[in-house]
Formats: structure tokens, C-alpha cells, sequence
């Protein structure tokens, strides 16, 4: 009788699971929709189309293409966005990503991330501090090559970040890859494409405020 016991037990915890995941993939759909199709209108904006290459998000290494929803190009490949939820684990990592390419550059590698937070790559070369008490507090800074990192985290570069505070990101080459860790955001109406917006703000702020003299001093070999 015990065991018949434990068994009813466990089928009705089957059961209760099922019913709760059934409810929220119910409850998902129509957000679901309602964000691919908010997404699609902002992108539609800026004379991007559906569909992302292979090579557009290389920064991330390996990926699984079931990995991007809601991805959008340029026709000259030079931008891509997309939402990228990566498995980890038992549990998934939930991004929004944008990567877009500064001709004329060849940058070591830089990344900047916002601090307590994971970033999108794994590992990273060494710490370096800047200056400013307030964008070390809320920004961890890793780079290959310390002078190419303080060159171009200036005073506008910084506040930038700052204004974007969401925003991460990594460089390397000519090819910046921003992202937003979804799960770490304040609350919002799911349908709303505020990380696509917030990217897209700190990619203009971005090519905008790119200092001249890194141009400059990390100009391809002619």
C-alpha cells in the first residue's frame, strides 16, 4: 500500500507540473509574438531584414543557430542583432546581442561588463583600472593591451556606458559585440524590445564617439 501511495504521490506531481508548464507556454505565446513582431518594426526602421550568417556573431565562439530568435542584418553584414538564450547547465542565459564592424581598425581585445554580472565569453585577459571611482564601480574592464583600453574608455566613451548602463561588451579587431544579460533587468512589459533599443543607442553613441587617435594607432598594416 505504501508504494501504491507513493506512486499516486508522484503521477500527481507529474501531473500538477505539467499543468503549470502548459499554463505558462499558454501565457508565453501571445508575448512571444508580441515581441518578435515589436522587434521586427524597430528593425524595419533601421533597413534591417530577418536572417543572420553564420559568421555574424563569431565573437561568441561556437554557437547553436537555434540559439538566436528574433535576428535581423544589415544587407552589407557590417550589423546583427538577435536574442540569444545560451544553455548552461540546468539553467539557460538569456541575451540580447548586437555585433557590428569599425572599418579601418584592429583593436586588441577589450572587453567592459558590467560588474556582478556574467559576461557573454568565458575567461578573459587581465583587470585593468581606470581612473574614474564611478565607472569602476559599476564596470569590470579586462584587455590585452592596457593603453588601447584606457585610448579608448574616455570621458565620452564612459559616459556613454554609463547612459547605456545595460550594455556590455567585448571588442577585438574591427568587430564590437554589445549585449544585455536579460535576466538581470528591471522589470518591463516582456513585449517590449527595450535591450534591441538600448543596444542600437549604444552602437550610434558608440561609432560617434570612437576616439580619432585609436583610428590612428590601431590602423590595419598598410
Amino acid at each position: 500500500m505504501a508504494v501504491v501511495g507513493v506512486s499516486l504521490l508522484a503521477l500527481a506531481v507529474v501531473l500538477l507540473v505539467s499543468v503549470f508548464l502548459l499554463i505558462a507556454m499558454a501565457r508565453a505565446g501571445p508575448l512571444t509574438k508580441a515581441r518578435a513582431k515589436a522587434v521586427a518594426a524597430l528593425c524595419a526602421q533601421r533597413g534591417l531584414v530577418a536572417g543572420v550568417a553564420t559568421g555574424d556573431f563569431a565573437l561568441l565562439g561556437p554557437i547553436d543557430p537555434r540559439w538566436l530568435t528574433n535576428a535581423f542584418s544589415s544587407s552589407d553584414r557590417g550589423l546583427a542583432v538577435a536574442d540569444f538564450n545560451r544553455p548552461a547547465g540546468k539553467h539557460t542565459e538569456f541575451f540580447s546581442v548586437l555585433t557590428f564592424t569599425i572599418p579601418g581598425l584592429v583593436m586588441p581585445y577589450v572587453a567592459v561588463t558590467r560588474r556582478n554580472l556574467i559576461g557573454i565569453t568565458v575567461g578573459g585577459p587581465p583587470l585593468v583600472e581606470l581612473e574614474s571611482t564611478e565607472f569602476g564601480e559599476k564596470f569590470t574592464i579586462r584587455a590585452n593591451d592596457r593603453r588601447s583600453a584606457v585610448m579608448l574608455l574616455d570621458q565620452g566613451m564612459m559616459q556613454l556606458l554609463l547612459d547605456c548602463e545595460d550594455v556590455s561588451f567585448d571588442m577585438v579587431g574591427d568587430k564590437v559585440l554589445a549585449f544585455i544579460n536579460r535576466a538581470a533587468e528591471q522589470a518591463h512589459q516582456p513585449a517590449e524590445p527595450i535591450e534591441f533599443e538600448l543596444l542600437f543607442k549604444f552602437r550610434d553613441g558608440f561609432v560617434q564617439r570612437l576616439p580619432d587617435m585609436l583610428r590612428a594607432e590601431y590602423a590595419p598594416p598598410s
